[in-house]
């Protein structure tokens, strides 16, 4: 493992100890597991996740009924957005 320096204001590197300590891990540890977690997705919004509900409905003919689309596209957003941690579970 290689050291990296940084500078961080006060109140960031009192918030990330405060975290750590509630976590009972050292600050270090916080910070290389924020760095290294997957992306949060950016941009979703229910609007967008309703568009895309639909969006899967349309291309089906209208073969799934809403539940069963929403089930479906929240399953793959969460597999999207969690898959390095999926990964690391297997």
């Amino acid at each position: 493992m290689k050291q990296v320096n940084t500078y961080l204001p006060d109140e960031v590197l009192d918030r990330l100890q405060k975290q750590a300590d509630y976590q009972g891990i050292p600050r270090s540890e916080l910070i290389r597991e924020r760095l290294t977690a997957p992306l949060k997705p950016v941009g979703l919004t229910t609007d967008v996740f309703h568009k895309t509900v639909m969006e899967v409905r349309r291309r089906y003919s209208y073969g799934l009924d809403r539940q069963q689309a929403e089930s479906i596209v929240a399953c793959v957003v969460y597999l999207l957005f969690n898959q390095t941690k999926h990964d690391t579970d297997n």
